[in-house]
């Protein structure tokens, strides 16, 4: 009995002494930020930029309001440098940022990534004689001309079968169908053209009505012609650029301290340093440079906003950048938003706004 009493009070000695030490332990507060969040922004086109009205605007600015609206968050935008943006979150100045390049090292909390950009080419829309020249004797120009043969050989000789009876002098009549044939040839091509010389012309219904059909559907034809000859024949020095081997090559432009100037540097390619992607352009399209560097939508966002620079953009398909919010270490927020942010990027206007803000 005695042996019973003195394990029931050395017990309840030492549940006292373990309640005591964790309520004396400090607890982990809530991660999850109450009342108005510090959200760090900095210029970085067409992610993040100030507009005439001295707000910001752009993909990055309408992703996050697109969440606040759905969730009770209320916030303040802080105009920072992106040098500070991962210093900042780590100190607890700032509750998030809405864009930095995910990467495994950073000491912050990255939501799940919502875009992805490679490196972009940028090069004088300009063409050769010699270029175009080489674009003539290349396997996709001789596809082009044998599938276009082919269906003027088709329209041809309907042509010819409707008319060969009631329209001998246009279409060679029944005893020549290889005359006939080239006369329908001959006519679904100039007639595709809109060239229209008049010297042959059907004359039966049924001749006249697959004439109308085939003016409309010409016109459809011509247009997918023509860009298929331009890509072709003047796709320009975009596409052929080999990176990095090729920018060696060439006289090249970057921003310095960008990840694509640094990109530059470690692959021991010789560059001219530039402040700004606009002015890097603007060289490139006064043939300054032969190539400018940078993330393709910055490229092209800068190119919509300058529409008389005659400059062309191409993926290099090298050195992903790819885009996410932060926000910091330990925090609730950045699993609290993935869900919505996924259900906005995964809507067809999200598609939208970014061809609205970086066009092809």
């Amino acid at each position: 009995m005695r042996f019973l009493v003195l394990r029931s009070v050395v017990l309840g000695c030492l549940s006292v002494f373990v309640s005591y030490g964790l309520s004396a332990q400090p607890r982990m507060e809530d991660s999850t930020v109450v009342g108005e969040w510090q959200v760090g922004v900095y210029e970085f086109p067409p992610f993040m930029m100030k507009n005439s009205d001295d707000e910001w605007e752009g993909v990055s600015v309408e992703l996050w309001q697109d969440l606040v609206d759905s969730l009770d968050i209320v916030y303040q935008f802080q105009e920072i440098r992106q040098g500070q943006a991962t210093d900042l979150i780590t100190s607890g100045s700032l509750d998030a940022v809405l864009l930095l390049p995910v990467r495994a090292e950073a000491p912050v909390q990255f939501s799940h990534i919502y875009h992805t950009s490679m490196l972009g080419i940028a090069t004088a829309q300009t063409q050769s004689l010699s270029s175009i020249v080489k674009g003539l004797f290349t396997m996709r120009f001789l596809r082009i001309v044998v599938m276009l043969s082919v269906l003027l050989l088709i329209v041809g000789t309907i042509m010819w079968f409707l008319e060969r009876k009631t329209n001998e002098d246009n279409f060679g009549g029944e005893r020549n169908p290889v005359q006939g044939i080239g006369s329908g040839f001959w006519w679904a091509g100039v007639t595709m053209t809109t060239i229209g010389y008049g010297d042959k012309a059907p004359v039966t219904f049924w001749g006249r009505a697959v004439a109308l059909l085939w003016m409309l559907i010409a016109m459809a034809v011509t247009a997918s012609l023509t860009a298929a000859l331009v890509s072709v024949v003047g796709g320009g020095m975009a596409q052929s650029v080999k990176v990095p081997d090729g920018l060696r090559k060439k006289q090249v432009g970057a921003v310095a301290d960008s990840p694509f100037g640094k990109y530059l540097k470690h692959q021991n390619v010789t560059f001219e340093s530039y402040d700004s992607v606009e002015e890097g352009l603007k060289d490139v399209a006064d043939q300054e440079i032969n190539i400018f560097v940078h993330n393709t939508p910055t490229l092209r966002y800068w190119l919509n906003e300058n529409s008389n620079l005659a400059v062309q953009v191409a993926n290099a398909e090298v050195l992903p950048q790819r885009y996410a919010m932060a926000f910091p270490v330990r925090n609730d927020n950045a699993t609290r938003l993935n869900i919505p942010l996924l259900k906005i990027i995964n809507q067809p206007d999200w598609r939208e706004r970014i061809d609205r803000y970086m066009p092809k």
